[in-house]
Parts: structure tokens; sequence; C-alpha cells
């Protein structure tokens, strides 16, 4: 699958024309990456992939906005969360890594997502914070090894299950040399107005990130 999607991206040719047979999970994909189309680029973030596994899901996600004709990409975010894809995601960003096409294509900067809910439903909040924590670092030296700028992306909720807490002590959490001057976190709707309802609270909320960031 990975050397067809790399030839395809590496390629001129259409992938499919106006004839495609369409099932209804296939509507629903291509009508997604048209609404990408149809709205401003600054509408969007990142496209993230939810259960991400292998770099040709990476791949199929980039080859889609070419088709579909997005003007302005979206940057492609694996977001790695169950305990099993924890412990290889570094082994598939590397991968990733090693694919000249996509180096170029990423200009040496990546985001990856770290999910929290899933990998303690596995085994537990304890080995849930530890396995994390490994995974931050390993991820961190494959970007090291490649020369990329790897930004973490947390996929933290409001309660402790879901990995929320305190932001200064979430941020000063992290492991050594996982914050490069960037970082990015979810603020999930339960959480939203008390970080942010009020003015005096968001200021609050965004000093915290900062101060503890810098």
């Amino acid at each position: 699958m990975q050397e067809w999607l790399l030839s395809e991206l590496s390629g001129k040719r259409p992938l499919f024309g106006s004839d495609l047979p369409k099932t209804e999970e296939i509507v629903d994909v291509l009508d997604t990456f048209n609404v990408l189309v149809e709205l401003p680029a600054d509408n969007f973030g990142a496209y993230i992939i939810l259960m991400a596994t292998a770099p040709s899901d990476v791949f199929a996600v980039e080859l889609l906005q070419r088709e579909c004709h997005v003007k302005q990409p979206l940057r492609v975010v694996p977001l790695f969360e169950k305990l099993a894809d924890l412990e290889a995601a570094p082994a598939a960003l590397a991968r990733l890594f090693s694919v000249d096409w996509y180096r170029n294509q990423i200009n040496v900067k990546q985001e990856v997502m770290i999910g929290y809910l899933d990998s303690g439903k596995d085994v537990g909040r304890l080995s849930a914070a530890w396995k994390l924590y490994k995974a931050h670092e390993e991820l961190i030296k494959v970007a090291k090894k490649f020369g990329m700028k790897l930004t973490m992306f947390h996929g933290r909720g409001g309660t402790v299950g879901r990995g929320g807490g305190p932001t200064h002590l979430v941020i000063l959490s992290q492991p050594p040399e996982t914050i490069h001057g960037s970082l990015r976190v979810t603020v999930q709707g339960e959480v939203i107005e008390q970080s942010f309802g009020e003015e005096h609270l968001c200021f609050r909320t965004l000093s915290a990130f900062y101060s503890c960031h810098t």
C-alpha cells in the first residue's frame, strides 16, 4: 500500500474520475475534502488521523488532498493513543521520515498527536502515564535522528482520566527536550468555560501556558 501511494503522489495522473463507483463511506470522505476546497484555508488547522498506525495513513490523506484540489493542503497529524499504537509510534515515525518525498513535503516540520483516554483504558492511568512519557522520549529521538522539528500535540481532556490537570503541572511534567519552542493542546468542552469563560480567566490560562513554556 505504501509503495502504491508514493507512486501516485510522485506522478501526475488523476487518481479517479467522475465515474468512480461510490459507496456511502466514499461519499462521506470525498465530501469532507470538498469542504476543504470550498472554505477559506484559515478556517482549518490540522487534519488529524485517528488511530494512526502506519505511514500509509498519512500518505492517503496527502493524496486525497491533492486529488480533490485542496489549494492549501492541511498539515497531516497522526494520532497515536492506544497502547499498542504508542509503542509502535517511534518505528512508524521513522519509516515516515525515511521517505524522501515526505521530508520534502513537510519542510522538516511534523506534528504528532498523543491521546490520553484510550491508553488509560488499556492499562490504567499510572501505567498509561509512564507509556506516554516513554513514547514522547522515543518520538523526539526519532525526530532528532532525521533532523526534524517535532511538535507534540496533546489530546488531553478536562478530567484526570482523559489526561487533564492544572495547566502548569501538565507542561512542567513533559519529558526533557520535548518542547522546542512549541506545543499544542486540546481544550475540551467541559473545561472551556472555566479556562476561558471570562476575560481574567482567559488571560490567566494563557499566561500559565506562556510562563511554563518559556
